[in-house]
């Protein structure tokens, strides 16, 4: 494993409970509030990236189980509804990141060839300036956190 990020097996059993219903009013209150943004890919169907401060129950439990442990302070929510979406691609952040995995799957390729597969609770810090490329396995719910 690559020395440049920090993968955790099951480090956070609430975001495993966030359920689609919440998702989806989330999804529909960034529509409404016009705060929504797509990760788009013609031939990939789109992935939502929601970023408001709006939480409905479990999303605001996993919010606040990140928080109390790491003092963040942004969330972005990807979130995809078949395998295949489209993803943000190769590249790297401007500022340090933890990744948690809410519902379904996703991988991580680094630079150095090293591979993450991500279910339901674990986590992934990846510092600033890290490459990655996020794969998406299926429908999915990823929580992107920063400071």
């Amino acid at each position: 494993m690559s020395q440049s990020y920090r993968y955790t097996k099951n480090e956070f059993s609430d975001c495993k409970n966030v359920t689609w219903e919440d998702i989806l009013e989330k999804i529909n209150h960034e529509y409404l509030h016009n705060t929504h943004r797509f990760l788009m890919d013609f031939n990939k169907f789109p992935s939502f990236v929601l970023h408001n401060e709006y939480y409905p129950k479990t999303i605001q439990s996993a919010y606040d189980e990140v928080q109390k442990k790491y003092n963040i302070q942004v969330l972005h929510i990807y979130s995809s509804f078949v395998k295949g979406s489209a993803v943000a691609g190769r590249h790297a952040d401007m500022e340090d990141v933890i990744i948690v995995q809410s519902i379904g799957k996703m991988m991580y390729i680094f630079d150095d060839g090293s591979e993450v597969i991500m279910t339901p609770g674990d986590s992934l810090f990846i510092p600033e300036g890290v490459h990655h490329n996020p794969v998406a396995w299926g429908p999915r719910v990823s929580f992107s956190f920063s400071w």
